[in-house]
């Protein structure tokens, strides 16, 4: 097997394996968005869940439900853009798949752009769940770094270069045998 090959064969586990993240982004944002309605249900007075008739508490007071809430938009902004992350992801590997190469001009752009979208929209979204945490008066609803995410976006920006280069080679080589 070249090395092609086992480019190519990796390139589709990856596919796979970004499908499935992305499937997983769009159950867990959908379930976030299910917990924040029941949330502001109970909040306004409402009651979402009974067992035998008798209604089932969830939070005691409202800073609970505050809390709850600022926690599942928060997480619901994040997996909506890794979600959107996520397919972008798919699409490259899905044209890389079609191109049968990842050393194409096209190809190495698509990754550049998905480097960049790496770089600015969990920002984004970190500023957003920011603002609801901070407008639901809640406390920090955890991590919201977004070095993981800048780091990633280097890395494809560096690896289209190369990818670029290498697509610059091969039709270096083509014009060359053509020549001939």
């Amino acid at each position: 097997m070249n090395t092609l090959q086992t480019i190519q064969k990796t390139f589709r586990v990856f596919q796979i394996l970004t499908k499935v993240a992305f499937i997983f982004s769009i159950v867990g944002a959908t379930i976030c968005a299910v917990g924040a309605l029941c949330s502001i249900t109970w909040y306004t007075g409402g009651q979402v869940f009974t067992l035998f008739g008798e209604p089932i508490t969830f939070f005691t007071d409202s800073e609970g439900a505050n809390q709850a809430m600022a926690v599942l938009f928060s997480d619901l902004v994040m997996l909506t853009t890794d979600a959107i992350l996520l397919g972008f992801a798919g699409r490259y590997f899905k044209i890389e798949q079609a191109e049968g190469t990842p050393f194409t001009a096209n190809g190495a752009e698509l990754l550049k752009k998905l480097g960049i979208r790496c770089i600015y929209m969990p920002i984004v979204a970190v500023v957003i769940a920011a603002v609801i945490t901070v407008s639901l008066g809640a406390e920090e609803s955890g991590d919201l770094s977004n070095l993981p995410g800048v780091v990633t976006g280097i890395v494809l920006i560096l690896t289209s270069i190369i990818f670029r280069y290498g697509a610059e080679l091969e039709q270096k080589v083509k014009t060359d045998s053509e020549e001939r």
